[in-house]
């Protein structure tokens, strides 16, 4: 058994994507600075009254010093005893150091802590000029010197101090991670008969458990022949109750990974108050598993069901992952939900009520002729989009449709299956079978997992599996498979669940907490949302158009028929128009909108709206940008140059220097430039420079000289300046 990782510290997980990481306060900026400003800096923050400083003694010793030699002096004592006085210091203080074990370095800095000021005193002695310049200048440059030393030394002691308690931290901590899993050992050999050897054990960030990383012995065991006997396992651990062992494949075949929680961390809520924008091509977060990390689902390929009985949280689930979905920008949402639309409800009324510039989801149906068409409408969607966008494809040199916010993926969420018709439960399994290529996936949920709630022609085409709460074992083990031997009782609290987010098989289902989404974070998602939520394209309109409806169009007309189910009173869609405030003498009014507030109904600037998401490129998120801001730039009064200068910032000095450059008559010198900008010249030079460098712009020539009446200095022209600014707006190198 050996340790191949003894580092005891435990790195945190990534932020997933969409989710609202925990803040962690920014470490003070360290400025550069040479050694002698690093003693000092030392030496200030160690200067304590209550903690004496290195230099203390220093200070005594030149003050005694002083002392002694001037009562000598005045009672007349010979030069020669004081070196007699400093060499049998020293040497007392040399043997014992001796005694101590010191070595040869400690050894002669302490005889020459005796020796040096005994020869000051002597030779102030024997000339009579104590209290002369010399005497009290040599003697003042030895203290600075000595005391500099002192603090080099202490602080030198005190790294050595730290490292040795690091290094013992890291041996206790190696020593005990060998005792833990020499008892792991034991136990998996005990419980399954499987014979692991144990190479890492990693703590959770969370405090809350710690993983094993564990080779398999030869024979042919695999690592599902331990995760048969996980219960077995907690229970001879001892584990408290809520606490389990979760198993997975390691990093090859002969590897396997257990996850052992110790402390049940899935009692408390938590909240997900993010609204920006997300895309389906990245993982979204649904709530936090038990080691802290993310439980992450993608349904941009694949399709998901969602289990839960009554009061397990299925619903506030199913709303989180909803909440997650309307922030992707290159998503639809399309909702059945039969029980009388509780569901959508929320999602629609700051639409209804003129809060929102639109609806966050796309289509809603409350009975089954609206379910019907629905599905219908995607059945010709699949079956129209790949065909109508080769072009496309071919581009992108794949055999899918690349989605984005002019081309969105459509989901469609199911909530009940169970009171959906069998035939439109058929629709939506061929939908499940043939929308991947297509763009168009779908969400089902249950209240149990059972074949009679769940159809098992949605459920084997679903990759990604959640089950909540839930009181009998059996339908968790119909939901991901016998093989996990799921015990119900790791997930006891309500919103806790089991997240399946790979291939049956491949992966085990890890418990985890969904994060809380109440109907005030449900209202505030659909305003905040509303600005970005795209519109399906044009060629998915048609093919949704050519579904029959009687008396009205089965796309454009949808919330013509939904609305009146929805809300029992009459509902006119009219957004309202503000009385803008007064305005404020000096200050231009802000633009106001439909939405009800200035900018968008955010109360501010909306150009977060089009803030990067992680892993694009600056010309993806150009061309999202684009195709948002050409569908809402009447609507919400977007500034297009600020929203792009958001999207990719220029640095503000080099804007700064170009409108000062420009309104000089398109070349300025250096120095008056620095002047205008209230810069040194020298600074400013370093800097533009650095700026210019970074988007390969070279100076008008090569020593950056100009002209300007009689005088040639280096200078700028605005020209050159423009060109950096355009570079730092259209480079496609850099990453947005």
């Amino acid at each position: 058994m050996t340790i191949t990782n003894p580092n005891p510290q435990m790195v945190p997980p990534a932020d997933a994507p969409g989710a609202t990481p925990t803040p962690t306060p920014p470490a003070p900026a360290k400025p550069t600075r040479g050694r002698a400003m690093s003693w000092a800096a030392y030496a200030l923050s160690t200067w304590h009254w209550r903690h004496p400083h290195p230099a203390w003694g220093t200070l005594n010793a030149a003050g005694a010093t002083l002392g002694a030699a001037s009562i000598a002096a005045a009672a007349g004592v010979p030069g020669p005893f004081a070196a007699i006085g400093g060499a049998l210091g020293a040497a007392g203080a040399v043997a014992a150091g001796m005694a101590e074990d010191q070595p040869g370095h400690r050894l002669l800095w302490r005889g020459c802590c005796w020796m040096m000021p005994g020869t000051w005193a002597t030779t102030a002695l024997m000339t009579d000029a104590i209290w002369s310049g010399w005497a009290l200048g040599t003697l003042a440059a030895g203290t600075a010197g000595f005391a500099t030393a002192a603090t080099a030394i202490g602080r030198s002691r005190r790294r050595r101090a730290t490292a040795a308690q690091d290094r013992a931290a890291m041996l206790d901590a190696a020593a005990r991670r060998d005792r833990l899993a020499a008892v792991w050992e034991a136990r998996i050999a005990r419980v399954t008969d499987v014979k692991v050897r144990i190479r890492n054990v990693q703590g959770w960030t969370t405090r809350t458990g710690f993983t094993l990383d564990a080779d398999l012995p030869p024979g042919g065991a695999t690592w599902r022949d331990i995760a048969r006997r996980t219960e077995g396992l907690a229970a001879d651990a001892r584990l408290p109750h809520g606490c389990e062992v979760t198993v997975e494949p390691g990093d090859s075949r002969g590897a396997v990974l257990l996850h052992v929680s110790t402390v049940n961390a899935l009692s408390q809520d938590h909240y997900l108050d993010d609204y920006s924008p997300l895309s389906i091509n990245n993982p979204l977060a649904i709530g936090p598993l038990r080691n802290g990390e993310q439980a992450l689902i993608n349904l941009r390929y694949a399709c998901g069901v969602l289990v839960g009985q009554t009061d397990s949280g299925k619903t506030n689930q199913l709303q989180t992952i909803n909440t997650q979905l309307v922030r992707c920008v290159d998503t639809i949402v399309w909702q059945i939900d039969l029980a009388g639309g509780g569901l959508s409800r929320p999602w629609v009324t700051p639409y209804a009520e003129g809060r929102a510039p639109r609806p966050a989801v796309d289509w809603v149906a409350t009975n089954v002729a609206e379910a019907e068409t629905m599905v219908r409408a995607a059945i010709e969607i699949i079956n129209g989009r790949k065909p109508a966008y080769q072009q496309r494809m071919r581009q992108a040199n794949d055999d899918k449709i690349p989605v984005g916010p002019d081309l969105p993926e459509i989901v469609i969420v199911v909530d009940e299956i169970k009171t959906v018709p069998p035939h439109i439960v058929n629709m939506l399994a061929q939908i499940s079978d043939t929308g991947r290529a297509a763009g168009v996936r779908t969400l089902c949920c249950a209240l149990r997992a059972t074949d009679d709630y769940l159809p098992i022609a949605i459920k084997e085409q679903a990759r990604i599996r959640i089950g909540m709460r839930v009181t009998d074992d059996k339908e968790l083990n119909y939901l991901f498979g016998w093989k996990y031997n799921i015990d119900a009782e790791a997930a006891p609290y309500q919103g806790t669940g089991f997240l399946l987010a790979g291939t049956p098989g491949e992966a085990a289902p890890m418990p985890f907490k969904g994060y809380r989404t109440d109907p005030g974070r449900i209202d505030a998602a659909a305003v905040a949302v509303a600005p970005w939520r795209p519109d399906l394209d044009a060629i998915s309109q048609q093919l949704a158009g050519q579904v029959a409806v009687r008396g009205t169009r089965a796309y454009t007309d949808r919330w013509t028929r939904t609305m009146p189910t929805l809300f029992s009173e009459p509902i006119t869609i009219t957004p309202t128009t503000p009385t803008p405030p007064p305005a404020t003498p000096g200050v231009p009014a802000a633009p106001t909108t439909s939405t009800g507030t200035a900018n968008g109904g955010q109360g501010g600037d909306i150009s977060h709206l089009f803030d990067p998401i992680p892993g694009d490129t600056l010309d993806a998120a150009l061309d999202r940008f684009r195709t948002i801001a050409a569908r809402n730039v009447t609507e919400l009064g977007i500034d297009m140059a600020a929203a792009l200068n958001h999207l990719n910032p220029v640095p503000e000095l080099l804007t700064r220097a170009l409108e000062a450059t420009e309104a000089n008559g398109g070349r300025i010198h250096t120095a008056d430039l620095a002047a205008q900008l209230n810069m040194d010249p020298a600074e400013l030079g370093t800097e533009l420079g650095r700026i210019l460098r970074d988007v390969d712009v070279e100076r008008h020539n090569a020593t950056g000289r100009l002209r300007i009446g009689e005088s040639s200095k280096p200078g700028y022209l605005a020209a050159t300046l423009r060109k950096a600014v355009d570079a730092y707006r259209t480079d496609t190198q850099r990453a947005a």
